[in-house]
């Protein structure tokens, strides 16, 4: 999802016969989120605290 949004269909396959359809959505958003935070930063040039 971070450089093709679209996952390849036999991978979410492989998944689905290890994560629980709860978990799989679980993945999802904590991925989509991880994505939007970093673009957001890096739109905006913002330094990571250390």
């Amino acid at each position: 999802m971070t450089l093709k949004v679209q996952v390849d269909p036999a991978l979410v396959e492989a998944l689905k016969r290890h994560l629980s359809p709860e978990a799989l959505t679980q993945l999802t958003l904590t991925i989509a989120v991880a994505n939007f935070t970093n673009r957001f930063n890096d739109a905006l040039g913002t330094e990571l605290e250390v």
